[in-house]
Formats: C-alpha cells, sequence, structure tokens
C-alpha cells in the first residue's frame, strides 16, 4: 500500500492574515458601598430626631376669630370639601342611545370610523354614523351608500370593532 501524502488544497481562497479583534470590554467600574454607621453615631441621630419632635409639639394659642372670618373660614371649607376629579369614563355598553350617538360622532379624527350595528325593530343596519341632528340618524353603509332613520325608530346601537 502507498502511503498517503498529504495534497494542498484543491481549491485556494485568499484570506488575508489580520490580527484577532480585540475585546473591548467594560475595563473600569465602580459600585456603592453600603457604609455602616457606628451604632453610637445612629443612636445620636435618632436623639436628635427626637428631640426636634417634642420641640414641635406646642400648645395651640387661642386666637378671636371674627364673624366675617368665620364666614369666609366655612366658605373656603365647602369649598375643599368639593376637590376637583377626574369624570369617571363610562364603557360604550353603559351609555344610553342618545350618548353612544354623541360619542361615536365626535369620535378621535386620527383613528378610522368604527363599524356598528344600529337595531330598529324591524331591521338592522350595519355601517358607520356619519350624522346625527335633530334626532335623525345617517348611516353610511360599507357600499357608500346611506340611509337616515329617526332617533325614535332606533332600539340599540353596537360597535362591531375596526375590520382590517
Amino acid at each position: 500500500m502507498a502511503s498517503k501524502k498529504g495534497h494542498e488544497p484543491l481549491l485556494y481562497i485568499y484570506q488575508p492574515f489580520t490580527r484577532t479583534p480585540s475585546n473591548n470590554m467594560q475595563d473600569i467600574y465602580t459600585s456603592k458601598r453600603e457604609s455602616e454607621q457606628p451604632k453610637e453615631e445612629q443612636q445620636l441621630v435618632e436623639k436628635k430626631v427626637s428631640l426636634t419632635k417634642t420641640k414641635l409639639v406646642q400648645e395651640p394659642i387661642p386666637i378671636e376669630v371674627t364673624e366675617s372670618e368665620k364666614q369666609q373660614l366655612s366658605s373656603s371649607q365647602n369649598e375643599e370639601k368639593h376637590p376637583f376629579s377626574f369624570k369617571r369614563v363610562k364603557s360604550f355598553k353603559e351609555m344610553d342611545i342618545k350618548e353612544r350617538l354623541e360619542y361615536l360622532l365626535n369620535f378621535p379624527k386620527v383613528l378610522p370610523p368604527v363599524p356598528c350595528v344600529f337595531y330598529t325593530e324591524g331591521k338592522s343596519f350595519q355601517g358607520y354614523l356619519t350624522e346625527y341632528q335633530d334626532d335623525l340618524v345617517t348611516i353610511k353603509f360599507h357600499d357608500q351608500t346611506t340611509e337616515t332613520i329617526s332617533l325614535h325608530e332606533l332600539k340599540d346601537v353596537i360597535m362591531i370593532g375596526i375590520k382590517k
């Protein structure tokens, strides 16, 4: 048997020899060390805090209040009882039909109109609310036709959602 001799590669791809990339990892780091105060220093701090608390507590000084000041105080207290707060926003299901129509009419212009189902006694209409004035509701259908319905005929309005 003939000895096997190593052969040169059949296909040679030139790859210039470059240095291996250097790993530039984080060289410097810092950490916060929790310094424990000696027990004596902690006790001194606690004593100072307790001393300042005792100095702050004083007896109230009686002050004479006139009638006009009493009225001003009572009126200011009444105002304080009713602070400004945010109104809770109703969900669409909790709204009545007029509120739902107003909501759909004032829907943000940034968002596409929401398709809804408008229920009457005999029919249901699926489309978009385009107009609501003087107890008349105008619905635009998917095929770009419109129909006007009286508010009294309308029984329910349900949002379907945005279709893709």
